[in-house]
């Protein structure tokens, strides 16, 4: 190979590093459903307008931040095999400073018209925002409100308001930089402190076996009212059923008294008729009586 050969061959070589350095150093690629910030190395400055997925040319001594514009899912855990393998769950404290651990969860999107702003107050990536900006704000407002709640309010109920007063609070502060918080949580049950805990059981343990006592007292009460009333009604069966005799032996009386003296004449009438021989008496003995008295002839 000649001189001039070699010569083309690293000329060749010369152009192709330099579009490659070119490429790298005044073209950009921002990934598909993100967006990308520019901001420049030397001076700082961030350029106010996203750019959109796709290939753009940069300046000199500009970079490229990327931001994703899907809504995106993070999990602080105790456990080793969820989210990552070292404990990243948060204490915050609650009312008589009581410490309270708990796993959090939290869902967010970033606003890509809002994205320079974002990256100019924190000069920092999403993951960073992530995992220091925004875990530090739901550390300090679990912190300030987590205060409100005993140990036993929020076992029963409270978390849920407590996540929501969490929630609203950060989105209040980063709104204003393109973080919209749309869903924060805690994962798994809260843990306290043993003692708390154990205390917390005991009192749930007796309100449970009040509320059963009250419920058997209850039942008790009623089985009890229901017999009397059962033995009320028997009773008032009785005498109703009595008072029902004796009105009838009282009708009965009522009714001898009246008609007695008329059904004994009407027997005797009855029993004279059956006597009677089909002849008249000669002898009468008066108008008011019906005696009779056989007369020979």
């Amino acid at each position: 190979m000649s001189i001039f050969q070699h010569l083309r061959v690293l000329i060749g070589l010369a152009v192709i590093a330099v579009l490659y350095f070119a490429l790298h150093i005044f073209v950009a690629s921002v990934s598909a459903n993100h967006v990308g910030v520019e901001f420049n190395r030397i001076d700082g400055k961030v350029e106010p307008i996203p750019l959109s997925s796709g290939w753009h040319l940069i300046g000199l001594g500009t970079s490229v931040m990327e931001f994703p514009t899907f809504t995106q899912t993070y999990t602080w855990t105790k456990s080793s095999t969820e989210g990552s393998p070292t404990d990243e769950s948060m204490n915050f404290q609650v009312a008589s400073g009581i410490v309270i651990n708990a796993d959090i969860s939290i869902s967010y999107s970033i606003d890509s018209g809002k994205a320079p702003v974002l990256y100019q107050k924190y000069k920092r990536g999403y993951e960073e925002i992530t995992s220091q900006i925004i875990r530090n704000a739901i550390r300090n407002s679990l912190n300030n409100y987590g205060t409100k709640y005993d140990a036993e309010g929020l076992l029963s109920g409270g978390k849920i308001k407590l996540a929501e007063e969490v929630r609203t609070k950060i989105n209040h502060e980063m709104n204003q930089y393109g973080i919209m918080v749309e869903q924060f949580g805690f994962v798994n049950e809260l843990r306290l402190p043993e003692n708390i805990q154990t205390a917390i059981n005991a009192k749930l343990q007796a309100t449970q076996e009040a509320l059963r006592s009250e419920a058997m007292l209850r039942k008790n009460l009623a089985d009890a009212a229901n017999a009397v009333a059962v033995a009320k009604g028997q009773a008032d069966a009785k005498i109703a059923a009595a008072q029902g005799d004796a009105r009838a032996l009282e009708t009965v009386g009522e009714a001898i008294k009246k008609y007695g003296a008329e059904a004994a004449q009407l027997k005797n009438q009855t029993l004279w008729i059956e006597k009677w021989d089909g002849q008249l008496p000669t002898t009468s003995l008066g108008t008011n009586t019906t005696a009779m008295i056989g007369v020979g002839k």
